[in-house]
């Protein structure tokens, strides 16, 4: 004990240390922070089941949005058009997607989940509610609430400079 603290007392101070230099770190490093351990974390958990965290984002918005065009699904995903043919292509491998022909526009592709995708919901869902439990505990619902108002303002103020 060279500082002459205790164990408990160093390491709450080491904790109080930290959480002073996370709460004096530009926000936009910190929510950049946060989204990659967000995503890492969420990555690990689908690993099992055999999905990687863009394709679950692809399930995802699939799901909600059946026949959603190749181009706008790319769009949405901030992916280039190039990442999101290998994507699919992938998927497509896997039997998670597939690829059918817009009927108002040949060059477009919709893209539909298959009965492959469909088995694995359930299980998606369910990893997906736990882990959003996991990472919301300790934060009341007017905590929750002020955090995606205040991330949505931000943003909106980010895309206003863009």
């Amino acid at each position: 004990m060279l500082s002459g603290k205790s164990p408990e007392t160093a390491r709450g101070s080491a904790e109080a240390g930290a959480l002073q230099r996370e709460q004096d770190e530009p926000l936009g490093f910190l929510v950049h922070e946060v989204a990659n351990a967000i995503s890492q974390a969420y990555g690990a958990l689908m690993a099992p089941i055999g999905l990687t965290r863009p394709q679950m984002r692809v399930l995802i918005w699939v799901d909600r949005h059946p026949g959603i065009s190749q181009a706008k699904l790319s769009e949405l995903l901030g992916i280039s058009a190039m990442a999101m043919t290998g994507l699919l292509d992938r998927m497509e491998a896997k039997n998670l997607v597939r690829r059918q022909e817009d009927p108002s526009d040949r060059r477009a592709k919709c893209i539909y989940l298959t009965d492959g995708a469909l088995a694995l919901k359930p299980e998606m869902e369910n990893l997906a509610a736990g882990f959003g439990e996991a990472i919301q505990e300790g934060l009341t619902e007017e905590d929750l609430a002020k955090t995606q108002r205040v991330l949505a303002t931000v943003k909106a103020n980010v895309e206003k400079v863009r």
